[in-house]
């Protein structure tokens, strides 16, 4: 039989990541936008059945770019809302057709995929309604479309996506087989160098196993640049020869791929739900922080990507697991979980050791790595109980710090948020303020936990309770002790006192209220100061 090849619009994985971080990175600009859509233009050039995902990209794209470089009159605002609600139309229609095929609507469908429902109703109002929905609801329509368009089609093919080049495709396997040999030895290494094994060579390895493990890998890395018949090679020079052999190895944008598929698959330690059991009994069956004597055990590789540059993305990678809806891998998020707070919380040290050497004259290029350490411990005496030490050389990813790029990660509805989410937006600057870190917080613990927060009230409100006339007044009761807003109306038809009735926590909108200044979801006399900083 002969091998079927599917031809791809776009050169390679480097044309390819060129056109994602054009339009989704913190800095790209309307440029920089323009010319990814020019991209796209050429691959539709040369496919005109384009991905689904990046048919949608492309008609929301468009339509943004015309709006943001263009002044507009009461004309060109129709043909943009006209341009807005038909490139919402062929989102909705391109991303779920497959899935109203099977006999869902796409109300279902969008719930089930996480878009918002507002967003299938604009796409009803534009397809059958006379009247075009407003200029800043579509923008705003538009923004959330491509967030989503990023989590769910990007940046789940940006984790996987190769190159297949035919007659060299041994090469790239060979490629797959380092580094996938490279992180084993890593894991295995970053073990033995726990602070409690107290190991100097491969010969103070007492298990059999283990040591015929790492001497393995190490020989399908090293070759013949290592003599192996001698176990007494010190534990540092093999940390030594794997960073040497790392620097080649790593040499190509699509190693952070390799790196995490090997460190996330199911045969690995790093998340081996068995090795965490024996490690941290405890932790295992509550939410609790990871045992400092587990997370030492990991330290070692931790570091490795940190200083590699691999950290981002192995990060995004755990967040991405984090966010599984699987209730088969409850225990495996959880630990992914755990581990993003780890890792944040470390990220922090070397935020806040970075903002101290700014204000000195001290260079840090000039130091080893033992000199920067106690440098930041004279610095930070009280951080000595932490679980972990990433390279302090090296700064908090960029991205980390910029509430543009979290804000999709802190949106997305994750059970599992709430174990790392203080510490993710402690690393944002400019700071965010302590009273929207609450509110943030306690949201993702509504969202871990919503059987502890009891709703108001179990009536359901219908259109029946809105029945007041114009000249009702509203008034203060208490009733069992809690302070509710009644409200006192006149049924029509009727004159008497008796004909007054109470509807609850109804009451009347102010009718000097700003609504086309309120965002969706919000009520204009409830904005604070920070609501509208944050937005």
């Amino acid at each position: 039989m002969s091998e079927v090849n599917q031809i791809s619009p776009w050169y390679n994985t480097v044309e390819w990541n060129k056109v994602y971080n054009n339009i989704f990175e913190p800095t790209s600009s309307l440029t920089t936008k323009q010319n990814a859509l020019d991209q796209i233009i050429i691959w539709k050039a040369r496919c005109p059945a384009l991905p689904s995902g990046i048919e949608a990209t492309m008609s929301l794209l468009n339509v943004y770019i015309q709006d943001q470089g263009q002044n507009h009159d009461i004309f060109n605002d129709h043909i943009l809302r006209l341009a807005y609600s038909s490139a919402l139309m062929r989102f909705v229609n391109h991303m779920f057709d497959k899935e109203t095929a099977k006999g869902l609507s796409l109300f279902q469908a969008a719930k089930t995929f996480g878009v918002p429902e507002w967003i299938i109703e604009l796409r009803h109002d534009t397809a059958h309604s006379n009247k075009l929905p407003q200029l800043e609801l579509l923008r705003e329509a538009c923004v959330l479309s491509l967030n989503w368009l990023q989590i769910n089609y990007w940046n789940k093919h940006k984790s996987c996506i190769t190159d297949y080049i035919i007659g060299k495709v041994h090469n790239e396997t060979e490629t797959d087989k380092k580094i996938t040999a490279l992180m084993s030895f890593c894991v295995s290494l970053s073990i033995c160098s726990h602070p409690s094994c107290k190991l100097k060579t491969l010969a103070d390895i007492t298990s059999k196993n283990l040591r015929e493990y790492l001497v393995n890998d190490a020989r399908h890395l090293f070759e013949d640049s290592l003599n192996f018949s001698n176990l007494n090679i010190g534990i540092a020079k093999l940390w030594s020869a794997m960073n040497n052999k790392a620097k080649k190895i790593l040499n190509n944008e699509s190693s952070s791929s390799y790196v995490n598929k090997a460190l996330l698959s199911d045969g690995s330690a790093f998340l081996s739900l068995d090795m965490y059991k024996h490690l941290d009994n405890f932790g295992y069956t509550n939410n609790r922080p990871l045992k400092t004597n587990y997370v030492q055990s990991f330290s070692g590789l931790l570091h490795f990507l940190m200083t590699n540059d691999l950290l981002r993305d192995f990060l995004l990678e755990l967040i991405k697991i984090t966010q599984g809806e699987n209730e088969k891998c409850v225990n495996k998020c959880k630990l992914a979980a755990k581990w993003v707070f780890i890792i944040l919380e470390a990220l922090r040290k070397n935020q806040q050791f970075m903002e101290k050497i700014n204000t000195t004259d001290i260079d840090i290029s000039l130091k080893n790595e033992t000199e920067i350490n106690n440098l930041y411990y004279h610095w930070f005496p009280n951080d000595k109980k932490r679980a972990i030490f990433l390279d302090l050389r090296k700064p908090v990813p960029k991205e980390f710090t910029n509430i543009n790029f979290i804000q999709p990660i802190i949106s997305t509805y994750n059970s599992y948020l709430v174990f790392f989410v203080k510490e993710l937006l402690s690393l944002v600057r400019p700071i965010i303020p302590d009273s929207v870190k609450v509110k943030i917080c306690q949201l993702a613990k509504v969202i871990a936990s919503p059987e502890k927060f009891a709703v108001l009230s179990s009536k359901i409100y219908t259109a029946d309770d809105l029945q007041i006339s114009n000249n009702s007044e509203s008034i203060n009761e208490s009733k069992d002790n809690e302070d509710i807003e009644i409200i006192e109306v006149q049924i029509e038809g009727k004159k008497n006192d008796d004909t007054t009735q109470k509807f609850g926590i109804w009451q009347n909108a102010s009718k000097n209220a700003d609504w086309m200044t309120c965002p969706i979801g919000q009520l204009p006399w409830t904005q604070t100061v920070e609501d509208m900083e944050i937005q």
